[in-house]
């Protein structure tokens, strides 16, 4: 299924567009950051058909007759095929929708820009149960090279015209999007692609029961909580008010619970799982923002960048390296793309980051995003097509003086300390 961009080269810059897989994995990294897990070529040596009965009977949970979608790019067809024929099994019915980047790539470059419009394909899909979701290219970043800003921008802005979020909600589908260990990735990170794979098949599999009793218990402090404080080595000291916004724990499965709830993010999972995420008011945000090493779009370099918020704006932005790029993304979406609205906690303690090399998975167990722009499948406000998610290494993190990570490190909310965190370095 096409819809522009649709392999985004970078999880930090953030575009809505009209296609589920993109559209729900964007949060999180929650869809963008997948989609740039993509693989050269098969996981050797994986066990597909097990992995194939997590995903449909534990995390997606298909029943007898229910339509289900299996999207993904030509590279991922071993493990679709397994979902297809899981799918099958469980009286489901299979029906999959295949990608290649030739495609994707002359749909965002070559399209004609009066032609470009919303995808008619994601209303089809609308007709499913339930929606799995594999990344739809291989290389990302070649997917998107010489695409322009502007061009960028148009097709989100399309996207989020077509009315398509509040479809989703309004809908009961469920959604479950799987990573898919990515040789070129690995290689633009600079990451051993052996161990980088053994690690996201291992998470894919983590003990999910633990990760749920977490999750519900910092999805409750955070649902209660009013003030937020983030603070980090690097020079980061925010606070923001939560005001009583919807707050969604994904723990890689979607109980018969979460499939009856109204917003589609409590009937998404991801795998790896093990995240907690949500808003807070749009113009709360108050400090200092400052991250050591990221990338922006294309892979290009973000290094020592500091900003100030004020009632919720990013501003005064500066960094040792990659200010202009920065800039130069953030451009078309205006004041509200560069809006401090949303943030996520990493759960998975299996899932590993790696500063160094800019390689921030946001389900890492204690990784804290902080991000920009649109908010409002997450009950916000800012609808604006774009953002930035901004990673923030060893974060220390209160919600109304309790600490819930501390230093990088999860802290059990049942022994969340009530003393303020210790002041950190500031530059």
């Amino acid at each position: 299924m096409t819809g522009g961009v649709t392999g985004c080269a970078n999880p930090k810059i953030i575009f809505l567009l009209f296609n589920p897989v993109t559209i729900l994995k964007n949060f999180t990294q929650i869809a963008c950051a997948a989609a740039l897990l993509l693989s050269a070529g098969s996981a050797f040596g994986q066990d597909y058909e097990k992995i194939a009965k997590q995903i449909v009977n534990t995390s997606a949970g298909v029943k007898p007759g229910e339509a289900v979608i299996i999207s993904g790019g030509q590279h991922t067809m071993p493990l679709m095929e397994a979902i297809a024929v899981e799918v099958a099994r469980a009286g489901g019915q299979p029906r999959m929708w295949v990608q290649t980047d030739k495609v994707v790539r002359a749909v965002n470059l070559e399209t004609p820009e009066e032609a470009i419009q919303a995808n008619k394909f994601s209303n089809m899909s609308l007709q499913a149960d339930v929606f799995i979701g594999l990344p739809t290219v291989e290389d990302g970043r070649a997917v998107v090279t010489g695409i322009s800003t502007a061009r960028r921008a148009k097709f989100g802005q399309v996207a989020a015209a077509s009315g398509y979020q509040q479809k989703l909600d309004a809908s009961m589908q469920r959604g479950v999007y799987v990573t898919y260990p990515s040789k070129s990735y690995a290689a633009a990170q600079q990451l051993d692609y052996a161990g980088y794979e053994q690690m996201i098949w291992g998470s894919i599999g983590a003990d999910y029961s633990a990760i749920a009793v977490q999750a519900e218990q910092m999805k409750q402090l955070l649902a209660t909580g009013k003030k937020m404080h983030i603070t980090s080595p690097e020079g980061t000291d925010l606070t923001v008010d939560l005001g009583s916004r919807p707050v969604f724990a994904d723990d890689g499965v979607l109980s018969a619970a979460d499939q009856q709830e109204k917003l589609i993010y409590n009937r998404t999972a991801n795998l790896p799982g093990g995240l907690v995420y949500g808003t807070f008011q749009e113009t709360s945000a108050t400090g200092r923002l400052a991250v050591a090493n990221d990338n922006v779009s294309d892979g290009k370099p973000l290094k020592g960048f500091k900003a100030d918020l004020k009632n919720g704006q990013v501003e005064n932005v500066q960094a040792e390296v990659g200010a202009d790029a920065f800039k130069a993304q953030m451009a078309a979406y205006g004041a509200p793309g560069l809006q401090v609205d949303k943030f996520s906690i990493g759960l998975n303690p299996l899932m590993k980051t790696d500063n160094a090399k800019a390689y921030h998975p946001a389900t890492a167990a204690g990784m804290v995003y902080v991000n920009t722009g649109n908010n409002a499948l997450y009950g916000g406000q800012n609808k604006t097509p774009g953002g930035y998610s901004f990673p923030i290494i060893n974060a220390t993190v209160e919600i109304d003086g309790k600490t819930i990570v501390r230093n990088g490190q999860l802290v059990s909310p049942t022994m969340a300390s009530t003393k303020s965190a210790a002041k950190k370095s500031r530059k």
